[in-house]
């Protein structure tokens, strides 16, 4: 992957509007066996993630999963960044608001 592939930055319920594509999302980790991560996001939809390798994330643990959609629920990961462990502080209503800012105010974002 490329350091500065184009990626949505996205929440749990725009999974299925951005299929296809590639995205970045912010989860929580629930469990990991082998390369499945399950997962719920900011704004607590519970999603299956299919990653390129294992990881050593903690339960608990925020991640930014960079891959691409596949329906409601699923994605197949092409990179995952942890971010330090269980104990991070995470605004997840600051993280959706900017999704749908993001995602909604096309011209506002373009013109910086």
């Amino acid at each position: 992957m490329e350091p500065f592939d184009p990626r949505s930055i996205i929440n749990g319920g725009m999974l299925k509007q951005f299929a296809g594509q590639t995205v970045g999302i912010m989860v929580r980790v629930e469990s990991v066996a082998g390369t499945t991560l399950m997962a719920s996001s900011t704004d607590n939809h519970k999603l299956r993630i299919n990653l390129p390798e294992e990881l050593g994330a903690a339960e608990g643990a925020w991640v930014e999963v960079i891959g691409v959609p596949h329906g409601a629920d699923s994605i197949r990961a092409k990179e995952v960044i942890e971010f330090g462990g269980e104990n991070i502080d995470f605004d997840k209503d600051g993280y959706n608001g900017m999704t749908h800012v993001l995602n909604n105010v096309k011209s506002f974002y373009r013109s910086g």
